[in-house]
């Protein structure tokens, strides 16, 4: 039996391209997920889409508004509150208040893991849904540096925030499981695009240097991964098994990877127009990729 794995990256309200994506290898084309890994917005995904969610996933995305994820605005008084000692420019209790509601840890039936990153260690940490606290893991994975406090998951990992911080595109979090295929729904194309129009305070700036260095370890990630997956399909053909630094042999993984050819807009643009507009996008940027 095939064994397939989905990989979901980070991206915030882009996350609806993602999801629609999913959508059509799933209904149209018949995919069913083995493995789920994602990080931030993809943790989300991730997790609704263990639980087989696939409705209320889709309600929740057809519906979703700005204050249903995040409380306060860019401002002088948020500037203010930063020089003062605020951890983060917005607050994320209403995406908390989504997880605890939607979140129902015992009807999880798909292999997942999603990923945080640690800033007292630096380190990127894979937790499971057996793990304690797993619903606290999942709002650190969403937790954008500046944008959204630090999460406190536990007295063993203080201080998490976005795991795309360190795996944009969590692939290692599914290939030690050996999987067939893989599918990975990343929610920024792979060339970095020029700023459409000029920065125009500390929060932008800030954001558009954090996408692009966000953007920089997807590709270093991706890049590695179908380098080696093309090494090992062309030793193959030559009757030679290549073999990692642990003396492991390396497999051959069929691949999809579905992104868009153009930025998707603003990370925390959760009006109705651009949801639309990215849905869209990810349905027929899956139909193009996957047939």
């Amino acid at each position: 039996m095939t064994k397939t794995a989905l990989v979901l990256s980070g991206g915030g309200a882009k996350g609806a391209f993602q999801f629609a994506a999913e959508k059509y290898a799933r209904e149209v084309k018949g995919y069913r997920w083995d493995i789920i890994s994602g990080v931030s917005v993809g943790a989300l995904n991730a997790t609704m889409l263990a639980m087989h969610k696939y409705v209320r996933l889709q309600e929740i995305w057809q519906h979703i508004s700005n204050d249903q994820v995040y409380t306060g605005k860019m401002n002088v008084w948020a500037i203010l509150r930063l020089l003062f000692g605020a951890k983060s420019i917005y607050g994320n209790a209403p995406l908390w208040q989504m997880i605890e509601r939607e979140i129902e840890l015992d009807q999880i039936e798909t292999d997942l893991r999603i990923g945080s990153v640690s800033l007292r260690t630096g380190e990127y940490v894979l937790f499971r849904p057996s793990d304690p606290d797993f619903k606290r893991a999942l709002l650190a994975s969403t937790a954008i540096p500046i944008i959204w406090p630090p999460t406190h998951v536990s007295d063993a990992y203080p201080d998490m925030v976005d795991g795309g911080v360190r795996n944009i595109s969590p692939l290692g979090d599914v290939l030690d499981d050996d999987p067939d295929e893989v599918v990975v729904i990343n929610c920024g194309p792979r060339t970095p695009a020029l700023a459409g129009k000029p920065l125009r305070n500390a929060l932008e700036i800030g954001m558009a240097a954090l996408e692009v260095a966000m953007d920089e370890i997807f590709v270093t990630d991706l890049r590695e991964f179908v380098r080696i997956n093309l090494n090992v399909l062309e030793a193959a053909e030559q009757n030679v098994i290549l073999h990692n630094e642990a003396g492991k042999p390396y497999k051959y993984y069929r691949c999809a990877i579905i992104e868009p050819d153009e930025p998707l807009g603003d990370t925390l643009d959760f009006s109705e127009a651009a949801t639309m507009r990215r849905m869209q996008a990810g349905w027929e940027k899956a139909k193009e990729v996957l047939g």
